[in-house]
């Protein structure tokens, strides 16, 4: 009998760590609808090149990289010094040691007329989660 009662309970503890362990990699349930910081632009070195979601660095596509929101995530950015608004997919990471909310394509940073510059300050907002 005590070995079943023992069996039972390694069972029910090791489904419990499962279930734990899941909820702690699907990261925070609830990210900041909108955030303010400093956006730069990936170098035209990148292009062609592998983001961590598996697709490829487009120059010329809406992108962006963000430490934590989930990729497919769509977001609005505003250049928040001329009020130039852009619509991007997160498809890359990077960490956030960086000093920067995020990265865009070099065609998202010239529709939000940044180029020269090479960095921004702008406001995100969610519109639309992603999945993973």
């Amino acid at each position: 009998m005590h070995r079943w009662v023992g069996k039972s309970i390694l069972s029910v503890c090791l489904a419990s760590s499962c279930t734990l362990g899941h909820a702690k990699a699907a990261g925070p349930k609830r990210l900041s609808d909108k955030q303010i910081g400093v956006a730069s632009y990936y170098s035209d070195k990148f292009h062609g090149r592998r983001t961590a979601s598996g697709e490829r660095y487009d120059k010329n596509g809406l992108t962006a990289v963000h430490p934590r929101l989930p990729f497919g995530t769509i977001i609005r950015v505003t250049n928040l010094r001329n009020d130039r608004t852009v619509e991007v997919k997160v498809n890359d990471r990077f960490g956030s040691r960086r000093g920067r909310m995020l990265d865009l394509s070099k065609r998202a940073a010239r529709e939000l007329g940044f180029v020269g510059a090479g960095l921004a300050k702008v406001k995100l907002e969610i519109v639309q989660m992603g999945d993973s």
